[in-house]
């Protein structure tokens, strides 16, 4: 599959002002609206890509019907090569969100070189992973297919020192880790995101700052997250 050739309808609005997107405090995040420039992910300052996105015909639909199943959850590991029939058995029911995972399975061994792509599709009533971190993975892809999307924090806003528990307990908003608070982004639903991770080669003790948004039982989220199982190199990434 050539990515670049292919196309993803995009929302006409951007996600922060464009003063803001461009200027310099804004080196680890890349905002773009095309397949191509996930690419840019591979650049050595930029750990966090989000490509712009409105759903393809029929995924709402889909991502309604399975966020209404209390407990839904698929986990399982698709060789890139026969993804799309592993996708579409594993998510039988849900044709429009199996073909939409198969596409960005794809994309991502094609981004990659990877083989294997593991793959979860779940709903969540609370946050995954409610304070800001880093992943110990080389890279991950999220989206929100209903619900609040992923919130992240560009490298250049965050004191790492206080990630995890030398925070001592406290908020993020309050434990010193963000420089400028009011810098706190977020993905809308069916954005897709790119977080480099700590085990990206070179990238230990830059992986991407981001965390899970708020949900309930009575407004859930419905995320898929999908990880290259092994190769990523070019020129062993950065």
């Amino acid at each position: 599959m050539n990515v670049a050739a292919e196309c993803v309808e995009r929302a006409p609005e951007v996600h922060v002002d464009e003063a803001v997107r461009h200027t310099s405090s804004f080196t680890s995040l890349r905002w773009v609206d095309a397949i191509a420039d996930l690419t840019d992910i591979f650049e050595p300052h930029v750990n966090l890509v989000v490509l712009q996105r409105v759903p393809p015909p029929g995924v709402v639909d889909d991502a309604q019907r399975a966020i209404a199943q209390p407990g839904f959850r698929r986990f399982f590991v698709t060789p890139a090569a026969t993804a799309a029939s592993v996708v579409a058995a594993e998510l039988s029911g849900f044709s429009h969100v199996a073909a939409d995972i198969h596409f960005w399975v794809e994309a991502l061994a094609e981004l990659t070189g990877c083989e294997s792509v593991g793959v979860r599709l779940e709903r969540a009533d609370a946050a995954m992973c409610p304070r800001f971190h880093v992943d110990r993975v080389t890279l991950r892809l999220v989206s929100t297919y209903a619900g609040r999307g992923t919130e992240f924090v560009a490298s250049e806003h965050v004191d790492r020192g206080r990630l995890g528990h030398a925070s001592q307990g406290l908020a993020d908003e309050v434990s010193g880790l963000l420089l400028r608070p009011e810098c706190i982004r977020a993905a809308r639903a069916f954005d897709v995101v790119l977080l480099k991770g700590e085990a990206w080669p070179g990238n230990h003790g830059q992986g991407a700052v981001h965390r899970s948004p708020a949900a309930t039982a009575t407004e859930p989220r419905l995320v898929v997250t999908l990880d290259p199982l092994d190769p990523i190199d070019p020129l062993e990434a950065s």
